[in-house]
C-alpha cells in the first residue's frame, strides 16, 4: 500500500468517525428535546457532559482530518 492509498483510506475512516460522532451529537440533543419536561439534575448534566464529549471528539477527529487532507494535497 503505498503512502498515498494509505492517506485516502485515513480520510475515509475519519469521515466515518465524524459521521458517528454527528449522529451521536444529534441523538443526545433529541433525547433532551423530547424528554425536556422530565429532565432533573442529574440528566441535564449527564447529557451537557455527552454533548461536551462529543463535541471534543468531533473537534479532535476534524483536525485530524485536515492534517491528513493537508498530507494528501502536499503528495
Amino acid at each position: 500500500m503505498s503512502k498515498k492509498e494509505r492517506v485516502k483510506t485515513m480520510l475515509d475512516f475519519l469521515k466515518a468517525i465524524i459521521i458517528a460522532f454527528l449522529t451521536a451529537l444529534f441523538g443526545v440533543f433529541g433525547y433532551a428535546i423530547v424528554n425536556y419536561e422530565r429532565l432533573d439534575l442529574v440528566r441535564a448534566l449527564g447529557v451537557g457532559l455527552g454533548a461536551v464529549v462529543l463535541i471534543g471528539c468531533l473537534g479532535v477527529a476534524l483536525v485530524a482530518f485536515f492534517k491528513e487532507l493537508n498530507k494528501l494535497e502536499k503528495m
